[in-house]
């Protein structure tokens, strides 16, 4: 049975990753979804979460499987939220899972099941007590996600250089 694992990115794990994200892209195309159709995520938006010590890989033995940014600071468009509201909204104690992806190489393993999972495990690790992160609603295999791991749906929240900007909010309260 292969190792899962997670460990921080590197620089020199970016071509790996860009091919990941390029994948990615083409899927969410595929589905008829705008999302990462206009350029974003990019190299730059990877070096900056390898600089903050918030990018990941999923590990497969040794083999890079998946890409995710674990956000440790408040999300600059999480102070709005339409339609509903945050549970303890003055808390901004929290990660945001941003930007993941698997490679093609890896799919239908349910490695994002996986990955989602060490995910919420190294956010508890870094004492931090809720998760959040937002999808497009077109993005059904996010809103699946959110579903298994019940992250409750609190509403809706708009993010910048898109057309088509809203985005579900979903968060996770981690109970000691």
């Amino acid at each position: 049975m292969p190792k899962l694992s997670i460990r921080l990115t590197k620089l020199a794990d970016l071509p790996e990753v860009m091919q990941i994200i390029n994948q990615a892209k083409a899927r969410l195309k595929a589905a008829g979804s705008p999302q990462w159709q206009g350029g974003y995520p990019n190299e730059d938006s990877f070096k900056h979460d390898i600089a903050k010590n918030w990018s990941y890989v999923l590990l497969v033995d040794s083999q890079i499987a998946g890409i995710a940014a674990l956000m440790q600071e408040a999300e600059p468009s999480y102070a709005e939220i339409e339609d509903g509201s945050w549970r303890e909204a003055n808390n901004l104690h929290y990660t945001t899972i941003h930007r993941i992806a698997i490679s093609d190489q890896f799919s239908g393993q349910h490695l994002a099941n996986t990955f989602f999972d060490l995910l919420i495990k190294e956010s508890r690790r870094l004492g931090f007590n809720q998760v959040r992160f937002d999808t497009h609603r077109l993005n059904y295999a996010m809103q699946h996600l959110a579903a298994k791991f019940a992250f409750e749906k609190r509403g809706i929240i708009r993010v910048q250089d898109y057309q088509d900007n809203a985005r579900f909010a979903y968060q996770l309260i981690l109970r000691p």
